[in-house]
């Protein structure tokens, strides 16, 4: 009997635990997201997608990464070169925070493998727009942070 409560425990835990670290983000958290932005390096800077197809193509391989692929739990990857995205969901007031890779994406603490193929393509559009002059400027992503209060 002792061990049948144990073995509820730790599973009620485990599923608690998991729910938890999965909380933030569902099937309907694409809907919610009306632009992204992609951080410089810096962080003083942005890529903004909010229309058109960079924006349902970055936006489509995040959620289809979070909600389809498996958490790779060996993969060991060096956040401080990762990419940072920030998805910003308005009617909600909320933003989410992603780190991107060359071939992981990061959230809340979990790793997920990415569509190496699509996130290259993606990755390149990202530097046309950059090198094109697309980027927000420093003021202007500093107003859009603090209106969802993400502090730097």
């Amino acid at each position: 009997m002792m061990k049948t409560w144990i073995f509820v425990l730790t599973m009620t835990f485990a599923n608690c635990a998991f729910a938890n670290a999965q909380h933030e983000y569902d099937s309907d958290t694409a809907e919610n997201i009306k632009s992204i932005y992609w951080l410089t390096k810096a962080e003083d800077s942005a890529i903004v997608y909010a229309r058109f197809e960079g924006f349902y193509a970055l936006r489509d391989l995040i959620d289809q990464t979070i909600l389809a692929s498996n958490i790779s739990l060996e993969a060991v990857v060096n956040s401080d070169s990762a990419d940072k995205l920030l998805l910003m969901m308005p009617e909600q007031e909320n933003m989410i925070e992603i780190l991107i890779t060359d071939n992981h994406l990061i959230f809340n603490g979990l790793t997920y493998q990415l569509d190496t193929e699509l996130i290259n393509k993606i990755k390149a559009m990202n530097k046309y727009r950059i090198d094109k002059g697309d980027l927000i400027s420093p003021s202007t992503l500093s107003i859009a942070m603090e209106r969802f209060g993400f502090n730097r």
